[in-house]
């Protein structure tokens, strides 16, 4: 029987912070993946308000310690919106060059190791902006700056040869979507928003060719 094993590696939209049903978009995405016609692991490695460079140092022992040799191993990275998170006082968290640079390291190093898929960074959160995450702190979201990194994070993508799922143009586009980002925490959307995340990677044809690979 195929033991396929999936880590997910990334931030709290991975981890899915903010859904009340705690599934986020990787449990719902898994899921309506569930067969007894092989065994599906999946791995929620995703931190709040971790940057580019925080989920790279960690992403090799968190997957090697879940991933056992003789398995079906693969990784999907969704990371980039805590780098454009500009912190009062401070300024921006990662500059967009340094993102870049970072990702092209980061996920060459994943898709030399495992076959790999990566899923841009969603919309930013400009209506519940300035946001307060914790006591001291102050950080805001600006979409024109989403919009940039995700536009060169697809083009280094095409040049490493690694899927990409452009999150930010479906969902700009869904009222609903832009509204479950003003219920729940108020930081991230809520189970609704989740879902449609959910529901357009459960329609990508990279996703797809993972579960006809048998």
């Amino acid at each position: 029987m195929r033991d396929l094993r999936i880590c997910f590696v990334g931030d709290s939209y991975v981890n899915g912070t903010g859904d009340e049903r705690c599934l986020g978009w990787i449990g719902r995405l898994c899921e309506r993946r569930f067969t007894r016609d092989f065994q599906l692991s999946f791995y929620d490695l995703g931190i709040r308000g971790e940057t580019i460079s925080q989920v790279r140092a960690r992403w090799r022992r968190d997957c090697e310690a879940r991933f056992p040799e003789g398995a079906d191993n693969r990784v999907v990275l969704q990371f980039g919106i805590n780098d454009i998170g500009n912190i009062t006082g401070t300024g921006r968290q990662v500059e967009e060059d340094a993102s870049v640079e970072e990702a092209e390291a980061f996920v060459r190093e994943v898709a030399d190791a495992y076959p790999t898929l990566w899923v841009g960074l969603p919309p930013a959160n400009e209506a519940c902006s300035p946001m307060h995450p914790s006591e001291g702190l102050e950080v805001s979201f600006f979409q024109k700056d989403a919009e940039a990194l995700n536009a060169r994070f697809k083009t280094l993508a095409e040049t490493l040869d690694v899927p990409y799922f452009d999150l930010q143009t479906p969902l700009l586009a869904n009222r609903d979507y832009m509204a479950s980002l003003t219920r729940g925490d108020r930081m991230h959307c809520d189970g609704t928003g989740y879902a449609m995340i959910a529901n357009l990677i459960d329609n990508w044809p990279a996703w797809n060719a993972w579960f006809e690979d048998q």
